[in-house]
């Protein structure tokens, strides 16, 4: 076969049923959108098959992967444990079962079929000066409680922040589509 894409099922069952309706080449050609050249060699293999199942595409010639289920499986795994994992880190922590594989080609499986895209990690909020403020008026509010009165508090709420810089370093491995669609707010 060429180097063309090849014809989807959908495409293939399409130029054999009309080609059992009695439709010419370039009718189905221009039904269908697809070359005539490939129409054609589609009709010649429909009418050679007979009146049976649209035929099949024969399985194209390639190299063979250096990456097994197995292996994407390890790898998946790992990511999954440590977000920010290098290709490179992922190769030399598994000596045995990537040793002749590139990191080149290990970012190309993350992202095709792990469906792992690198990112950039979310920015933490930064403390405004009237969060500041707040915060400062709150613990001057309570700096003269005694311990018995901190026991019988319940603390259930807890959040990560940056008093300065972005909190953003390095890269993030996380799965194609699962990050929200970013918001952007307007003042009045």
């Amino acid at each position: 076969m060429g180097r063309g894409k090849e014809l989807t099922k959908e495409q293939i069952a399409a130029i054999s049923s009309l080609t059992l309706v009695g439709k010419d080449n370039k009718e189905i050609s221009a039904i269908t959108g697809l070359a005539l050249r490939s129409v054609q060699r589609w009709t010649k293999k429909c009418k050679d098959a007979g009146d049976s199942d649209p035929p099949l595409q024969k399985k194209r010639t390639g190299k063979a992967r250096f990456t097994s289920q197995r292996t994407l499986k390890v790898l998946q795994r790992q990511v999954d444990l440590e977000p920010r994992i290098s290709a490179k880190e992922l190769r030399e922590k598994n000596p045995r079962l990537l040793q002749d594989v590139s990191v080149r080609t290990i970012q190309r499986r993350l992202r095709d079929d792990l469906c792992f895209q690198y990112c950039a990690p979310r920015r933490k909020p930064i403390l405004t000066t009237l969060q500041k403020k707040k915060r400062l008026l709150f613990c001057k509010k309570y700096l003269a409680w005694e311990p018995e009165k901190w026991k019988k508090v319940l603390w259930s709420d807890e959040s990560t922040f940056t008093l300065t810089g972005n909190g953003r370093e390095g890269e993030v491995t996380c799965w194609l589509g699962s990050l929200p669609p970013q918001v952007h707010l307007r003042g009045p």
